[in-house]
């Protein structure tokens, strides 16, 4: 028998006296279920089941498991707190506290940066989302939790470590090895020294800040009403 069932017949087959007494098939049933008992504790390397934890799925390269928060060559975060992940959670699971970087190069950083993973659905749009390259995902999906509190994963808990990448591996990222992409290479893979207080110092010495150029577009352009105040 292949076990397809069809469902389109109006009448179904008439049971048979075997069927309509019930116990044989009981008996039937427990027999195929002694059978697999018995084939399973003579030959357990024939057994679908993976005996976890000492054994366990190899999943894909691409799996979407715990968050982990890339850092640069000297160890600050890459993150910039643009809040793009943020608004790009479907889940709103992501929340974020910028602080001002003390270099000017990396204008902000995160002082506080929290998932929620009972609220993380595991879409991976904050990698998607994330310009700096900062925020990458593991094959590790081993998470429980006793208290809701437990659930709520911030900096130190995020942050990539090499024991925790050495028994996971890598999971979805925006650049795999092979494919011929790149990773960015803008301000936020530069060195930077932590500390260095350089925004302080020169507020200090009175040094004014740089501004930003707008940049061109018309996003940029000059307003009706500049033009015609400065007209």
């Amino acid at each position: 028998m292949s076990g397809v069932v069809d469902v389109s017949r109006r009448v179904p087959d008439r049971l048979t006296l075997l069927q309509r007494l019930y116990l044989p098939e009981i008996f039937r049933g427990m027999a195929v279920t002694l059978r697999h008992l018995v084939l399973n504790l003579l030959d357990r390397r024939r057994m679908p089941t993976i005996q976890y934890p000492e054994q366990k799925r190899n999943y894909s390269k691409r799996f979407r498991g715990k968050h982990i928060l890339k850092a640069r060559e000297d160890g600050t975060l890459k993150c910039v707190a643009c809040y793009m992940c943020q608004q790009a959670c479907p889940a709103e699971c992501i929340t974020i506290v910028a602080g001002e970087h003390p270099k000017i190069a990396y204008e902000k950083y995160p002082v506080v940066f929290d998932i929620d993973m009972m609220r993380c659905v595991f879409c991976g749009f904050c990698v998607d989302a994330c310009p700096k390259d900062a925020i990458w995902m593991t094959r590790n999906y081993e998470m429980a939790f006793f208290t809701r509190e437990d659930a709520v994963f911030s900096i130190d808990r995020l942050r990539e470590s090499t024991a925790e990448v050495a028994a996971h591996g890598y999971g979805y990222r925006p650049y795999y090895p092979g494919d011929g992409t790149t990773p960015p290479s803008d301000a936020s893979m530069l060195p930077v020294v932590s500390g260095s207080g350089e925004r302080d110092t020169l507020r200090r010495e009175g040094v004014a800040l740089a501004d930003r150029s707008a940049g061109a577009g018309p996003l940029n352009a000059p307003s009706q009403a500049a033009k015609a105040f400065s007209a």
